[in-house]
């Protein structure tokens, strides 16, 4: 009964975070974009970057991280694990950016987080832009307090 639910957990997250992923090869950071292996802020992002990652956040993340990424999109009710506190600047300040794009690509597997899906679709720039707006829910927090 447990094994079923988290099935359909896994299936659940995928259907609202990556209704229309493909699946592609996925290969290094090279061939998808640079993507900085220190922790950084996203104040040196260009504004476009932060807004297409905004869009892209908000399709493919907010159903379980929710709109300003403290891990309570209407589908976090549902887990267990509850995702992940993007606005949590001490967590956040751990991880660098290819921490963060790595889980965004491959799904939180990779970090014992199996009901995150994965995104192959999100390559290059827009892997970036997502990184980048990622990265700048913390620092908005860490600046409110």
């Amino acid at each position: 009964m447990i094994i079923v639910r988290n099935v359909f957990r896994v299936l659940a997250a995928t259907a609202l975070a990556a209704t229309a992923v493909v699946v592609a090869g996925c290969g290094t950071e090279e061939e998808h974009g640079r993507v900085s292996k220190s922790p950084s802020s996203s104040a040196a992002a260009a504004p476009v970057s932060i807004d297409r990652g905004r869009q892209l956040y908000k399709v493919n993340c907010t159903p379980c991280h929710g709109e300003q990424g403290k891990g309570d999109g209407p589908a976090a009710a549902a887990y267990n694990p509850k995702p992940r506190n993007h606005a949590d600047p001490v967590y956040m300040s751990k991880l660098t950016d290819e921490d963060i794009a790595k889980v965004i690509q491959y799904g939180g597997a990779i970090k014992n987080m199996p009901l995150m899906p994965s995104n192959p679709a999100l390559k290059g720039a827009d892997l970036a832009a997502v990184v980048a707006y990622t990265r700048s829910l913390s620092a908005h927090e860490a600046a409110e307090r």
